[in-house]
């Protein structure tokens, strides 16, 4: 999804292959991105926006991950709802 540039930040690369999984936003270090939670349909963004609204490195701000941050990993309960699927 993204291709390695010599002495410079990695660009977006097969944007099609994107499965909205957000370990982009996730592993982003400095909370550059955003994913757009459309995955079907491509989707412009105005990064000033995003900006003023906070969703730019939210998810990651969200999931507790980075410098300074707590993970909120103890507060998952996905695990219930896997337990009625079964």
């Amino acid at each position: 999804m993204f291709d390695r540039v010599p002495d410079a930040p990695p660009t977006i690369a097969r944007q099609s292959d994107c499965q909205t999984c957000y370990m982009c936003e996730l592993y982003c270090p400095v909370d550059a991105l955003y994913v757009a939670p459309e995955s079907d349909m491509k989707t412009s963004v105005n990064e000033a926006e995003l900006i003023e609204i906070g969703l730019l490195g939210s998810y990651r701000e969200n999931v507790g991950w980075g410098h300074k941050r707590t993970s909120t990993a103890k507060a998952d309960e996905t695990f219930q709802i896997l337990k009625q699927m079964k």
